[in-house]
């Protein structure tokens, strides 16, 4: 079952289901230690499910299922603008290959990361963060490259088939 991101009460509810087997009624995952928690987000944390990136590593997995490298994209600057991550150079690392695959294909696989790390800096703004404050790989695209990453991007982009 997907649940976004964007739900969160949904979404760490989903997280402790997956985690917590054990938990037969619902006041079980709401109850940590004999204290019931107020949101599913607290409970997450009481139980210790949000420390490390494991929740971030699997949202993206799931996403890349059936989401396009875009969306991908969106998520994984959603994902660093809920400033939660603890290790975001860790993150892109792990999930490169998919956050680019759409300029791997379009271009080449020693531009691709570059074209994705300019479409995910642009989308960090929004959250009023940039790939330094991240830790991301920086670089500078000619005039060209941004030109043309532009023109592209207002035509859509690759779909998962």
């Amino acid at each position: 079952m997907l649940v976004s991101i964007l739900d969160t009460e949904k979404y760490y509810f989903r997280i402790i289901l997956l985690r917590k087997s054990e938990a037969v009624r619902f006041d079980d995952i709401s109850t940590v230690n004999g204290w019931r928690c107020i949101t599913f987000q607290q409970a997450c944390q009481e139980y210790g499910l949000l420390r490390g990136n494991h929740q971030w590593h699997d949202a993206l997995n799931e996403a890349a299922k059936f989401q396009s490298p875009r969306q991908l994209r969106m998520l994984f600057a959603m994902i660093c603008g809920i400033r939660e991550v603890e290790d975001v150079p860790d993150l892109w690392v792990q999930h490169h290959v998919s956050l680019c695959e759409d300029f791997v294909h379009r271009y080449s696989e020693q531009t691709g990361s570059h074209y994705a790390l300019v479409d995910i800096k642009e989308l960090l703004t929004s959250y009023n963060l940039s790939l330094q404050k991240l830790h991301l790989p920086t670089l500078d695209l000619p005039a060209s490259i941004l030109k043309r990453k532009r023109k592209l991007s207002c035509c859509g982009g690759a779909g998962k088939s």
